[in-house]
């Protein structure tokens, strides 16, 4: 397995998983929140080159700290223009349309398949569910994928925001998340590192249904 070092910044009101992995001098980053200076001040005083920041979706509170980063550290950034809808909606509908200023950034589209990433496989995959743009990245040879708000320890992603779907989300995680080694470390976008065998096992979405 590779060893990538992977480190978790809970950024933001809303205590945000942002993950750091490295390998070498070379690094990217999973989901940039609200509040990003820790981040930021931890990449400078690694001397960190920044390859790339990859999105799961859309919502304020993965990405409101990609602007500032990248005034720190510019990189380009990978996401899926599925969730591009959620600037036009207002926050109180679940949208992002009055946190313009802190978004208002470049992305390059991005969909599901294999890429490469600190000179490792990894693989995009397709996980709609809490939004339609949902995506999760998974590196093979480290045994480890990140899946922002699809799946937490023994919970899985809200559904009630705009174009959210339940069984879409439920579909995901069984076809895409729990076809994976067992062993795969699954980080999620708040809340504690869990595993796949442990989610198929324990999870009360799926083991009562």
């Amino acid at each position: 397995m590779a060893k990538l070092t992977i480190e978790t910044f809970i950024l933001g009101p809303d205590e945000t998983n942002c993950h750091l992995v490295s390998l070498g001098g070379n690094a990217v980053v999973f989901d940039v929140g609200l509040e990003p200076g820790r981040l930021i001040e931890r990449i400078t005083a690694l001397g960190l080159n920044l390859e790339a920041v990859f999105l799961t979706h859309f919502h304020i509170d993965h990405i409101g700290g990609v602007k500032e980063l990248l005034e720190a550290h510019p990189a380009p950034v990978y996401a899926s223009p599925e969730d591009e809808f959620l600037k036009e909606l207002s926050f109180e509908a679940g949208g992002n349309r009055e946190f313009v200023p802190y978004i208002d950034f470049a992305y390059t589209p991005i969909g599901p398949g294999r890429r490469t990433a600190l000179a490792q496989p990894l693989f995009v995959l397709d996980t709609p569910g809490h939004t339609p743009g949902g995506l999760s990245y998974f590196f093979p040879s480290a045994g480890c994928v990140f899946v922002g708000d699809l799946l937490f320890m023994i919970a899985v992603g809200r559904t009630d925001l705009p174009r959210g779907s339940s069984s879409a989300l439920l579909g995901s995680i069984r076809s895409r998340i729990f076809t994976l080694p067992g062993d795969t470390r699954v980080y999620s976008g708040h809340g504690p590192m869990t595993t796949v065998r442990h989610e198929r096992e324990n999870n009360p979405h799926f083991i009562f249904s």
